[in-house]
């Protein structure tokens, strides 16, 4: 409860009511940001609309809103019901606060707004029903785009505050994608406690697993979510069995299950069995909802976040797939202290992301790197929230890999490439990237984009927390053939992402055949 709270929704949602008694219990101030602006003004909201015109209170409520999200206090913020319909203002709210949206259905609505036209300029008199839905229509994704919603439709504001409380204290990491928009929770010890929310409902609940991590976790998964009516699907462990003989096993139980569009698939393990699950999920009566549990380093900080789902074709990684989100996600790291050491690689993906966009995240890993590789809870909760909140950033801004979010590809062109020529288990896919951002500093060093001291630093690093960094060793030119497969590859060109300063990228447009050529010079370049 460190970062404010921002209750959104439509008019007559409840949050004024709500806000006031969250805050009361919370012990900390409460804002009307409508309240705010009319007494900066000296008029009420409608006598700005009248006077001024909508366009001038949406400049003052930005402006309002701006000076909430910069100072960052602990404190309930009340939002007019068209704060956030901006999607860049959205997003920043999601990024420094937590957002949660209150819904009331239409008749609720306009029971509570009943003779006060006068007072809400965007009510239009004699016809409040209409206008109502078609405000409600054009705004649905504004409000969905939340860290949870809460319907207010007859429940008391006491029932609604302390709910509210609550998912404040979460404090999750907010994945903006329209109706499709979750929350990814970090923590310790706290991923049991979730999953009874998530039961109500459900006709069918598979859980899905592999041969690894079901010994360790399945059975209190299981509970959790319901026991004996949980059917349990064991899968073999491993990137070799990322295939679709594997999803049409899924499929198959599913079908036996009498699994329907209610029904409820639960991925526990690592980024293997979370993209297979998604993809089952995606594709399994056109789509089930799914929740991520994953298990490992790596899947928390990396596949758990975007809903890419998918599987392999042969040695072309993530070739077949659907973007899919995922109901909700927790990254309970209490299933890291379970992980092999080979596990701690994935740490690789933790240093890319604060290349594109956390240089104080890099600062922490060089710091605390002891602390980091004998996984001290604390540390690593902190690792997994800051990568998750850069990776949330980007697929906010690109949900479907159009433009900026290729930045998440950064040390993946050379790292899948390699992985795959390494067979996928000669290399963990934490080591392929470790040797991937290698690859890619170099070449930025050779495009005269990436400096030589960043380049030393970041081997420095990766060396330092145990990953592999000699380049002369793997089989760099054999590895950049396949970039032929690699599925961002349009024509002969693919987009590559070099590294400026940290949390400053640009891409370049290569060709695969350039790229053929360098890597031999890039793995001379120590």
């Amino acid at each position: 409860m460190q970062r404010p709270l921002l209750l959104n929704g439509f008019m007559a949602s409840g949050k004024s009511t709500v806000g006031r008694l969250i805050a009361q219990r919370a012990g900390c101030p409460f804002l009307d940001l409508d309240e705010r602006i009319e007494a900066r003004a000296g008029l009420k909201v409608h006598e700005i609309f009248a006077q001024h015109g909508e366009r001038t209170f949406r400049q003052w409520e930005a402006e309002a809103l701006e000076e909430v999200l910069e100072a960052g206090r602990r404190e309930v913020v009340a939002l007019g019901g068209g704060a956030l319909l901006v999607r860049s203002r959205r997003l920043k709210a999601l990024d420094r606060a937590v957002v949660l949206g209150l819904v009331a259905d239409v008749d609720e609505t306009l029971r509570r707004v009943a003779g006060q036209s006068g007072q809400r300029p965007l009510l239009a008199p004699g016809s409040a029903a209409e206008h109502v839905e078609q405000l409600l229509e054009e705004r649905a994704n504004a409000y969905a785009e939340c860290h949870a919603r809460l319907d207010t439709t007859g429940r008391a504001p006491e029932e609604l505050a302390a709910r509210a409380l609550e998912l404040w204290q979460r404090d999750g990491v907010a994945v903006a994608a329209g109706e499709h928009s979750y929350a990814v929770e970090i923590g310790a010890g706290f991923a049991g406690q979730r999953l009874p929310e998530w039961t109500h409902g459900r006709s069918r609940i598979l859980l899905i697993s592999d041969r690894n991590v079901a010994p360790l976790h399945a059975a209190r998964v299981r509970e959790a979510l319901g026991g004996d009516g949980v059917e349990l699907l064991v899968l073999p462990a491993g990137e070799p069995h990322k295939t679709l003989a594997t999803v049409e096993t899924i499929w198959k139980r599913a079908s036996a299950l009498g699994a329907d569009r209610s029904s409820l698939f639960v991925g526990l393990g690592g980024g293997v069995v979370t993209d297979i699950t998604g993809f089952a999920a995606a594709s399994w009566m056109r789509g089930v909802p799914w929740l991520a549990l994953p298990t490992t380093l790596l899947s928390m900080v990396d596949a758990s976040v975007g809903g890419k789902t998918g599987v392999d074709l042969g040695q072309a990684k993530n070739c077949v797939g659907a973007f899919w989100q995922p109901s909700a996600v927790f990254c309970d790291v209490d299933y890291c202290a379970t992980e092999p050491p080979r596990g701690m690689t994935a740490l690789s993906e933790v240093v890319k992301t604060a290349l594109i966009g956390d240089p104080g995240l890099l600062e922490l890993v060089e710091r605390q790197a002891p602390a980091v590789l004998r996984r001290e809870p604390g540390v690593t909760a902190e690792l997994v929230r800051r990568s998750i909140r850069v990776k949330a950033r980007v697929v906010g801004q690109d949900a479907r890999e159009q433009g900026i979010r290729a930045a998440l590809n950064l040390g993946h062109t050379f790292g899948h490439a390699l992985e795959a020529a390494a067979g996928f288990d000669r290399l963990s896919h934490g080591e392929a990237i470790s040797l991937g951002l290698v690859a890619a500093l170099r070449l930025g060093q050779r495009l005269a984009v990436t400096s030589e001291l960043l380049v030393a630093r970041v081997t420095r690093l990766l060396a330092r927390l145990g990953l592999p960094t000699n380049l002369r060793e793997e089989p760099l030119e054999q590895a950049a053939e396949l970039l032929q497969l690699d599925k961002k590859r349009k024509g002969k060109r693919i987009k590559f992402v070099l590294v400026r300063e940290p949390g400053q990228i640009e891409f370049r447009n290569l060709e695969i055949g350039e790229l053929v050529r360098l890597s031999g010079d890039l793995a001379r370049m120590d």
